[in-house]
């Protein structure tokens, strides 16, 4: 299953791309250069629907001539998902 198209939002001040993929939503800080996760958040823990969207995301900013990674991992399952997906950890 596709992953719908992102839609721009404002978050807190910020203008973030807003992800939605079965029980998960995300959002990806933006520039010309680099997109990077913000946050991601699953209602169905352990289905693989976070998984299945990273990859999803990570291949479509990559089209784009993006940098795609995330700010350091808060906890271990998303440092796994870091891991599993190839995503760069910003230190």
């Amino acid at each position: 299953m596709k992953a719908t198209e992102p839609k721009k939002v404002n978050f807190m001040g910020m203008e973030l791309d807003e992800w939605t993929h079965q029980s998960c939503i995300a959002h990806i800080g933006t520039a010309e250069d680099w997109a990077t996760i913000y946050d991601i958040q699953s209602e169905h823990k352990g289905q693989g629907h976070a998984t299945e969207l990273l990859l999803m995301m990570k291949d479509y900013y990559e089209k784009q001539g993006k940098k795609f990674g995330g700010s350091v991992a808060l906890n271990d399952r998303m440092a796994r998902l870091y891991k599993k997906c190839g995503i760069r950890e910003y230190c």
